[in-house]
């Protein structure tokens, strides 16, 4: 079962990782509407402010309209033009209940109405991957994030 089947209106699914001071954040794995995989893409903290701030504090964003929600919009140059996103559902995943990285659902093409269940299937796919993500990949994590 993927997060793509389980969030049906999700198109781009994304694992991002924090570096330990939050400067910057990358991702681990991306798979877009067509399946195909990227990862290594880098965010830094100062370019999207707004964003970091409030996923760190708040654990959860929805943002059905993107382009125009207040903390999303940080994204419309770099990074939702780039891969025509329109509305973004993030949860992080913990590590001794501190964030470690955002599970991160993403539409393209048009703009979605995240449903309750969005959420919560993606809150309890954060839990298992907290669990997963935390135990395995520790050691790569501390060496990325110098």
């Amino acid at each position: 079962m993927s997060i793509k089947s389980t969030v049906p209106k999700c198109d781009r699914v994304g694992i991002w990782l924090f570096h330990s001071d939050y400067s910057a954040m990358f991702s681990l794995m991306c798979v877009d509407e067509f399946g195909k995989r990227s990862t290594g893409e880098h965010l830094l903290e100062s370019d999207y402010k707004n964003y970091f701030s409030h996923i760190v504090e708040n654990d959860v964003l929805v943002a059905c309209d993107a382009r125009n929600d207040e903390v999303a919009k940080c994204f419309n140059h770099g990074y939702f033009d780039v891969h025509n996103i329109h509305s973004l559902l993030d949860v992080t995943f913990n590590k001794d209940f501190v964030p470690l990285g955002i599970i991160c659902c993403e539409r393209t093409g048009n703009k979605t109405e995240w449903q309750p269940q969005d959420i919560q299937t993606l809150k309890s796919i954060a839990v298992k991957a907290s669990l997963f993500i935390s135990n395995n990949i520790s050691d790569m994590y501390a060496s990325k994030s110098q």
